[in-house]
């Protein structure tokens, strides 16, 4: 089954070519990157949920967020700066 993740932070085709480059050398198939919708998305074909985590973990490893992930703060520092 094609499963579609919708992503923030991707901006030109050399973004786009990072991902479809990662997802193939994971292995997955029908890959496919649009940019041409708002938010972007990233599809391919999706085994079971044990796949479709490694579709959303691949995609966050190359640094592209999907939409709903918060967005990381770094934590606050610890101590008295009074």
């Amino acid at each position: 089954m094609i499963k579609t993740l919708e992503l923030q932070d991707l901006s030109c085709g050399a973004c786009a070519e990072t991902i479809r480059t990662g997802l193939d050398l994971a292995g997955f198939t029908s890959v496919k990157v649009t940019l041409l919708t708002h938010p972007h998305t990233a599809s391919a074909e999706i085994i079971d949920d044990e796949h479709f985590e490694l579709f959303k973990s691949v995609l966050r490893g190359h640094g592209y967020r999907l939409v709903g992930d918060e967005l990381q703060r770094p934590d606050k520092p610890s101590g008295d700066y009074a």
